[in-house]
């Protein structure tokens, strides 16, 4: 499951537990991470993964911040 379809199929107390988790504000969540609009720290990406339980993957936050298409652009470069 993608990042964005993880928190879309969250309802507002789950999104906010979520949110808490990952130790950062549910403004933060619903704006930047929801919609990738802020490069996340190392911990974020992990806290991201680790506190949806197994629904999100760590390479998949990584694709939802365009991680990994960078990087497969720099290997095929």
């Amino acid at each position: 499951m993608n990042l964005r379809e993880y928190i879309n199929n969250l309802d507002a107390e789950e999104l906010t537990a979520y949110a808490l988790r990952c130790r950062i504000a549910i403004s933060y969540m619903r704006i930047h991470v929801k919609y990738a609009s802020k490069d996340p720290s190392i911990s974020l990406i992990k806290a991201l993964a680790r506190e949806s339980n197994g629904r999100v993957s760590v390479l998949e936050v990584l694709e939802h911040f365009g991680v990994t298409e960078v990087a497969q652009a720099v290997t095929a470069a």
